[in-house]
């Protein structure tokens, strides 16, 4: 296996399934990202609290801040908490994501890079699309959403590999 420290996923192959899972890299850079940011917001909320004799509109920005600050460090703390729960996907083409059940074997006809119904214009998204035609989004943080096709590409290559069905792209 090569070098993966620097890919945001790593990729490892068990004699019953596949295991996929964040780096250390994406997993620190993730939490750092989210504590760092929700520490300067607790930071700049104490600001607007030790000068509480301002006109009321600004008497707002403290609580908002501080209320930011809390979800931020939320997230930080459920990237953390999360880190080591692998997407599986099984011989027979069962997947899983922890404990939960995303596609039942044989269901999955294709892995689909799609554009995300959330974010930016060209943010994309690895979805598993069903026999039925019904399509099925990842569900954690790390599998997500991906900044551009070229980024999701690989991933989606390797899912679709595990799975022995075809990676698809939508425009």
């Amino acid at each position: 296996m090569a070098d993966l420290s620097l890919t945001p996923y790593v990729v490892r192959r068990e004699t019953d399934r596949w295991l996929f899972v964040p780096s250390r890299t994406l997993v620190g850079l993730m939490t750092f990202g989210f504590a760092a940011v929700s520490v300067f917001m607790l930071y700049l909320s104490t600001m607007f609290f030790t000068h509480a004799i301002t006109p009321v509109p600004t008497n707002l920005f403290g609580p908002i801040l501080l209320l930011s600050s809390g979800l931020l460090a939320f997230w930080a703390v459920r990237a953390w908490r999360t880190r080591h729960i692998p997407l599986s996907v099984e011989n027979g083409g069962r997947v899983c994501y922890g404990d939960k059940e995303l596609c039942a074997s044989g269901t999955v006809r294709s892995v689909r890079i799609v554009e995300s119904y959330g974010g930016e214009v060209g943010d994309c998204e690895v979805t598993l699309e069903l026999a039925d035609g019904e399509r099925v989004y990842l569900p954690s943080r790390y599998f997500a959403g991906f900044k551009s096709r070229k980024q999701a590409r690989p991933f989606a290559a390797k899912l679709a590999e595990a799975l022995t069905v075809p990676l698809t792209e939508l425009p």
